[in-house]
This record gives structure tokens, C-alpha cells and sequence, in this order.
């Protein structure tokens, strides 16, 4: 089962792409979202029409997939036991690997807990070099 943070990240991104969202209660239901632009906290506001459940997803800084060399530096990090933090708003990433074991190859999905902006990397590990071929 997905994690709050992967849940939200998956809102978020289905609201920015423009894509409809259906009520996580009422999955015949699609929710209406606005994003609300406030002084210090923007965030997006999903309203289900049904059973009146809310949803509100922080979005400062806005949510974005981050570049694939970014990511390869997060799988770099990893490997050398550095912190993992978000370059946009250097807050903690949530990491969720998945190892094929005949294979050797992992598949990375990179999760900001705050703003949500995430990136996914796959490959065997100890090849992640950023800038070389």
C-alpha cells in the first residue's frame, strides 16, 4: 500500500497534469481541486462533491519532477551515506527502491516529503555517475 507521501504526490501530480481525480471514499466521484495562493502557505484544496471530504496538499514550493541527473545524484548520495534532501526546498526525500535480485537492476522513485516533487531513476546502482558515459 502506498505511503501518505505517495499518495499525496500522486494527487498533486494528477491536479497539475489535469487529470481527473477521483474521491479516494467515493470512486465514482471525481473531486473538484483549486490551487489556493496565499502569503506564506500555497497550497491545492480538493473538495469531493458526494461526501464533502477535503483534501489540502502544501505546494510551496510547487510541485515538479525533478531532472534526471538530479535524481542519479540522489541514487550518488546514497551510495556515499550523504543526506538526501529536495534542491528545491531541502527537506527530507522518501526513497522507495525495488530490487530485481536476477538482475541487479533497482527502480528508485524519489518522494520530497514537503513540496512533493519526486524523480525516478533505474538502473544497477553502482553505475550511477553523473556526466559520464
Amino acid at each position: 500500500m502506498p505511503t501518505e507521501v505517495e499518495q499525496l504526490r500522486e494527487l498533486a501530480r494528477a491536479f497539475w497534469e489535469g487529470k481527473p481525480i477521483p474521491c479516494p471514499k467515493h470512486p465514482a466521484v471525481m473531486m473538484t481541486g483549486s490551487f489556493v495562493q496565499t502569503t506564506f502557505a500555497d497550497h491545492i484544496f480538493l473538495n469531493c462533491p458526494r461526501g464533502k471530504e477535503t483534501i489540502t496538499i502544501p505546494q510551496r514550493p510547487k510541485q515538479m519532477e525533478f531532472y534526471d541527473q538530479q535524481v542519479e545524484g540522489f541514487v550518488e548520495n546514497m551510495q556515499r551515506g550523504d543526506a538526501i534532501l529536495c534542491y528545491r526546498c531541502q527537506s527530507k526525500i522518501e526513497v522507495d527502491a525495488k530490487e530485481n535480485r536476477e538482475t541487479g537492476i533497482t527502480d528508485y522513485t524519489f518522494t520530497c516529503i514537503r513540496c512533493f516533487s519526486w524523480g525516478r531513476w533505474v538502473g544497477k546502482p553502482e553505475l550511477a555517475k553523473i556526466g559520464k558515459d
